[in-house]
């Protein structure tokens, strides 16, 4: 069995251990460095070079997986809040949580630190993010809280102080991903909108792929998988402002 597949079953079996019930799960390109696998923003697990990083709704745990076969924990952190999704970024891990984004460094992978964060009001939080800009959907609902739904742009150049410089509302916001310039943002029955987003400060929405419910999404290469509600819908993105539907692999 070759250590690639080692990690997956590791990070498979970690999930279905921590987790009693999971998130809605189904990007970007490679997010942080040695990074084995791709995840999409609301994803609960993460690896970089030869960790692996889990949260459950309170705790982020810290594995060593250098042998896939014996992985070690080497940290655990509580939270006071509840935590969403985690997100790695070359040496970084964003956490998105229903009270806001944190960023923690993992220069030294066994033990993350906390470097910043950007509060918000309660509401359920999936993140991407690349060297400048970490982009957030939030969604304003009963079960996630009063926070306006919608996409917020936070500047984390200075990781040590996250600023807000962009929101935009809309309904529905749930995962979300990033290839270059264009960001893709799922809103469930109301499509998948596709930013540009060359200016961070001020994305500008350049259509709505229609015709399906979308949940979450991962940029691979040039192709664009959508975890949609009636199973995984695979878009060609060649031109990545203009997403071509190629296949719909069926939950049936």
């Amino acid at each position: 069995m070759n250590y690639s597949l080692l990690k997956l079953m590791v990070v498979l079996s970690f999930s279905c251990v921590l987790f009693s019930c999971s998130k809605e799960s189904a990007g970007t390109e490679s997010r942080a460095t040695n990074t084995t696998g791709t995840n999409g923003s609301l994803s609960r697990f993460a690896i970089s070079g030869d960790y692996l990083y889990v949260v459950s709704n309170w705790a982020l745990y810290t594995y060593n997986i250098a042998d896939p076969g014996n992985p070690v924990k080497t940290n655990e952190e509580v939270f006071a809040f509840n935590i969403e999704t985690i997100y790695p970024y070359k040496n970084h891990l964003f956490i998105g949580t229903t009270t806001g984004l944190y960023i923690y460094s993992i220069a030294n992978p066994g033990t993350p630190v906390l470097e910043g964060e950007a509060s918000h009001a309660r509401s359920c939080d999936p993140v991407v993010a690349n060297d400048s800009v970490a982009f957030v959907t939030l969604k304003g609902s009963s079960r996630c809280g009063p926070a306006t739904s919608g996409l917020y742009v936070h500047d984390v150049q200075d990781l040590f102080h996250p600023t807000l410089m962009k929101t935009i509302a809309f309904d529905n916001p749930e995962g979300l991903g990033l290839k270059g310039d264009v960001l893709y943002v799922c809103c469930n029955e109301d499509g998948l909108k596709v930013f540009n987003v060359q200016n961070p400060a001020n994305p500008v929405e350049i259509r709505t792929v229609t015709g399906a419910n979308f949940k979450d999404v991962i940029p691979y290469g040039n192709i664009l998988i959508c975890y949609v509600s009636t199973g995984i819908m695979l878009y060609d993105i060649s031109d990545p402002s203009n997403p071509v539907a190629v296949k719909l692999i069926s939950n049936t």
